[in-house]
């Protein structure tokens, strides 16, 4: 499959309908692993920076989508680019937004001394307690997963259970028996749970689709391609997940807790820690296939499910 190119030209003439009298200065392609091509573009009159997305037309949806959410996210105080327009031109579905400062999240925070990155896991903390502080708007909606109550919510995350139990089960012999005992603990927590938070989740939520500026503020959430509706705990697992496959350590993660709220019960740590667990199994299973590329993954995956164990 062929990339999707910057065409200097057109975009300019696009660029032309919204900012009239502007040109081009230079552009450049981010090199962040981002699916759809997108580019830092310096404009001349006015003088500024942009972004520009290229998506394939098949995206479209799921674009449109996650632009809108930026955009609620934006009117709600969230530090998210504003989007200046999208739509279909020269046979893309083309983004253009504004340009957020920083660095990406990851890039920072593994370079930072220890009192940085404590700061950096608080302050992302804060933040995506205030995106789940907010109502759910009608375009938080997964392109698979459509989660409408926390009855479905739990539904859904049974049906997980039992899937990557099925699935493990003679992939990881030593540890299924361990495996199959925290997630009957945790889904029978989680069903017993009277008053279960429903939220807007993130649901990629970790410092890889964050900006932070040099003093270790969030300023910038990206990637909502995921957003889903669910249990709020549930992001936090995905997170405690993240911190410890880059630090190869969780103890950091106490900071991101921190961040969010003081204080948090037995019940729901337990609960995060299952979460926890049910991600290193979705992202084993989604990659076990893969193994001659990804083995050292795997290999990851199973010293957090024995340091779990202790």
């Amino acid at each position: 499959m062929k990339k999707l190119k910057f065409n200097k030209k057109k975009i300019e003439k696009l660029i032309n309908k919204i900012l009239p009298k502007s040109s081009i200065e230079s552009y450049k392609e981010f090199s962040a692993g981002l699916i759809s091509p997108t580019f830092k573009v310096k404009i001349e009159k006015p003088s500024k920076i942009i972004v520009i997305k290229l998506s394939r037309l098949k995206n479209k949806e799921s674009i449109h989508k996650n632009n809108k959410i930026l955009n609620y996210l934006k009117k709600n105080n969230i530090p998210t680019p504003k989007i200046y327009y999208e739509g279909i031109y020269d046979k893309k579905y083309i983004t253009i937004m504004d340009f957020i400062g920083g660095e990406i999240g990851e890039n920072i925070y593994l370079n930072s001394k220890e009192e940085k990155k404590r700061k950096i896991l608080k302050n992302a903390g804060r933040i995506l307690k205030k995106i789940h502080n907010l109502k759910i708007p009608d375009s938080w909606i997964h392109q698979h997963h459509e989660i409408r109550n926390i009855e479905e919510w739990n539904l859904w995350t049974k049906r997980r259970i039992q899937k990557y139990l099925n699935f493990f089960k003679n992939k990881l012999p030593h540890d299924y028996n361990f495996i199959k005992e925290e997630l009957t603990e945790f889904y029978n927590l989680l069903n017993k749970t009277k008053k279960l938070r429903f939220v807007p989740l993130h649901w990629d939520y970790h410092l890889s689709n964050l900006k932070i500026d040099s003093k270790g503020r969030v300023v910038g959430v990206f990637d909502f391609d995921n957003a889903m509706k669910g249990h709020n705990l549930g992001d936090l697992g995905q997170t405690a997940y993240w911190i410890r496959l880059k630090e190869k350590k969780e103890e950091n993660f106490k900071y991101f807790l921190k961040g969010y709220k003081n204080q948090f019960s037995k019940r729901e740590l337990k609960m995060i820690k299952g979460y926890f667990l049910l991600h290193i199994l979705a992202v084993s299973r989604s990659i076990w296939f893969k193994q001659k590329r990804l083995g050292w993954l795997i290999e990851e995956h199973k010293k957090m499910i024995k340091e779990l164990k202790k």
